[in-house]
């Protein structure tokens, strides 16, 4: 069978699932729609609920913590969860996450299960995207279901949505925020409103975001491309829309089709640091754009014995990068200079699982996966467009199965399938073709829940999980330091899970142990000079070369203390090590991370809230020369809700209390001490609980 007739196939067969949902639909209408909760649950992938046996353990951040901590974008709301550490990728200003030391690219964003990425190099800038829609985020670690597709590696990331659950829902909220040096900093704005009338409901927001840059600490000494104050060319912008139009109907009956949309623009900070031979870039995109369109459906079949679920997308991304000589920011006369690097990429794709009930100790899940990516990029102005294509599937099947009262067990297996179609080659202003590549993984999990006491629960578990290697892995000359790989391989690894949750009285505990054996893992190989055309002393390629292992800890402690004081404590311990070349340091993660957050309601309506993390250094270069020192960033925050004016909010506080200067990455600084403002109003039509 050839790649157009599978291709064909795979998306005939998820339209024909997608009609088959729509006729069901037509056929059986019922005004018994689950209208109790803000969570979008068509975006949801995991199988949470006592009617099916099926387990896949996850932790949530909810759009109350989100909200109680201002965390503003997708980042920040995840760092919340012990095990994830924020990652700032420097020169590119890229705000990327690591879980238990596996990078974004190993472990994958999805909104309401949609995939959501570039698909030239396999990440995304998560703080281009904003929390006002989020009902809730749900983060698979080493044991995240194979449901959700290839490339599940280290876990997956699911941002779920909001619907409303009133017949009029309306929220709105203003943010200052300034810096030491008095002026300001950044705005955000937010407005939201929706509504449901029996069956239907629709639910739509607007976020608008605006910075002219940020300011740095006191404490920070001039360099050679920064003399502190305002960060030089740190100015970024953000506007956001997310919006659904839903029929829900019957217990486990809906369709839903969401658009989100993001435009986005921003400068690049250069290195500030003073490690020697480290060269500062001056590159700004104007404009960083996604745009997504997905249709979700669920039918309840063969009375209520099985759930289909399907879900078709189509996913853009735009941008444009140019490096400019120096910091005047007017010239590319420099080797390393360009402008108008553009990209131009999409994908689009279905995904559909089928759920069968076979008792209530027995159910199972199977899920299938098609998908094609498209990457197009012109390197500057004047030059041709290349194009590169990838296609990729994915089949997986669990079964969850309730030995007894105590104990259930979730097997599963997955098979998954890459393809390119299509990746040119521009040389000397040519365009040729590299030859197109083939790659399979075979993907395995068991998961153990049980119940050993009244209010206690152990999971363990392990699996057998694969990523296939980015269109940029393989395809990428890095400016003329690399040579490509069109055969790369996939890598893979081994995760083991043991973990202990309980909750009891006034407070809840959570621990886990953790490793991952990583093999055949994608790394850098130093070649001859000579192969590479940039004139740099290295020369390297990728290749399925080496071994890793990360292993750790995880603890999670929250103790409402009393009425009106709640304590939340959090530890994270993560060793990294290069089994296959043990001097090579690794990178972006800290061995600990501890944080712990109060929150105090000493009066009706006010509300005092604390929070202090720790984090220890981490390697910014292999060899160790360059790091990141490890810092404490404390914030504050009072809030004010009078009770005259139901739903009105106030709120004032101080981020990076103590002025701390800091890094996720040497020589690239986060902001100083920043002061807050805010104004928030909730408004809903009928008693039901926020």
């Amino acid at each position: 069978m050839g790649i157009q007739t599978c291709r064909a196939a795979a998306m005939g067969g998820l339209g024909l699932l997608v009609l088959a949902s729509l006729a069901v639909a037509a056929d059986d209408v019922s005004p018994e729609a689950d209208t109790s909760t803000p969570v979008f649950s068509l975006g949801v992938v995991e199988v949470r609920g006592a009617r099916s046996p099926i387990l896949t353990p996850a932790d949530t951040v909810s759009a109350e913590d989100i909200q109680t901590w201002h965390r503003d974008d997708l980042s920040e709301a995840i760092g919340l969860l012990p095990g994830v550490h924020l990652q700032n990728v420097g020169q590119r200003r890229e705000r990327l996450i690591a879980v238990r030391g596996f990078s974004s690219r190993q472990v994958p964003l999805f909104i309401d299960g949609v995939p959501v990425y570039v698909p030239y190099d396999g990440n995304v800038d998560f703080s281009r995207f904003g929390v006002d829609y989020v009902s809730e985020i749900v983060v698979g670690k080493g044991l995240a279901s194979l449901l959700y597709g290839p490339n599940v590696l280290g876990g997956a990331i699911n941002v779920i949505s909001r619907k409303p659950v009133a017949p009029l829902e309306v929220r709105a909220a203003s943010q200052f925020e300034q810096g030491e040096a008095g002026g300001t900093l950044a705005s955000r704005a937010t407005a939201s409103v929706g509504g449901r009338s029996g069956a239907w409901y629709a639910h739509a927001t607007y976020s608008y975001f605006e910075s002219g840059g940020y300011a740095l600490p006191d404490s920070f000494k001039p360099t050679a491309n920064e003399d502190g104050g305002r960060r030089e060319n740190s100015g970024s912008g953000d506007q956001t829309i997310a919006a659904k139009l839903g029929y829900a109907y019957g217990r486990d009956d809906e369709i839903a089709l969401a658009y989100y949309r993001q435009d986005g623009q921003k400068d690049s900070p250069p290195y500030a640091g003073r490690a020697p031979g480290v060269q500062a870039r001056f590159w700004r995109w104007p404009y960083w754009d996604k745009q997504s369109f997905y249709l979700s459906t669920r039918n309840g079949l063969f009375d209520d014995r099985a759930t289909l679920r399907t879900r078709v997308y189509h996913d853009t991304f735009r941008n444009s990068l140019s490096s400019y000589d120096n910091a005047s920011y007017n010239s590319f006369t420099r080797p390393f200079a360009f402008q108008d690097s553009a990209y131009s990429d999409f994908t689009y794709g279905g995904n559909a699982d089928f759920e069968w009930r076979w008792s209530p100790d027995h159910a199972t899940r199977i899920a299938v996966h098609g998908k094609q990516d498209v990457h197009r990029e012109r390197d500057a102005v004047g030059l041709p467009q290349e194009r590169y294509e990838d296609l990729s599937g994915a089949v997986a099947v669990e079964h969850g199965w309730r030995l007894t009262e105590r104990v259930t067990i979730t097997p599963s297996y997955g098979w998954s399938v890459q393809r390119g179609l299509r990746a040119d080659n521009l040389s000397n202003g040519t365009v040729t073709r590299f030859p197109p590549g083939r790659a399979d993984a075979q993907n395995a999990q068991l998961v153990l829940e049980v119940a050993a006491t009244a209010s206690g629960r152990l999971t363990a578990g392990f699996s057998r999980k694969t990523r296939f290697p980015t269109i940029k892995d393989r395809y990428s000359f890095r400016l003329g330091s690399a040579i490509p790989n069109a055969q790369l391989a996939p890598e893979s690894a081994w995760n083991y899970e043991f973990g202990w949750r309980e909750q009891r009285g006034r407070w809840e505990l959570e621990a886990t142990l953790f490793q991952s054996d990583l093999d055949e893992a994608i790394e850098n190989v130093t070649i001859p000079a000579s192969q590479c055309s940039a004139p740099n002393p290295t020369c390297f390629q990728l290749q399925n070369v080496g071994e890793q292992r990360n292993r750790g800890a995880e603890l999670a402690l929250g103790w409402q203390a009393l009425d009106r004081l709640k304590l939340d404590a959090q530890a994270t311990l993560l060793d990294r090590d290069n089994r296959s070349r043990p001097e090579l340091r690794q990178l972006d993660t800290p061995e600990q991370k501890y944080r712990l957050g109060l929150r105090w309601t000493p009066l009706a309506g006010v509300t005092g809230k604390f929070e202090g993390q720790y984090e220890t250094r981490r390697w910014s270069t292999t060899d160790g020369a360059r790091y990141a020192n490890g810092y404490t960033l404390l914030n504050s925050f009072l809030r004010y809700e009078p009770p005259s004016v139901a739903g009105l909010g106030v709120e004032a506080g101080v981020r990076n209390l103590a002025d701390q200067k800091y890094a996720y990455q040497e020589g690239f600084f986060e902001p100083g001490r920043t002061w807050l403002v805010q104004l928030d109003w909730r408004f809903r039509a009928s008693g039901a609980a926020r």
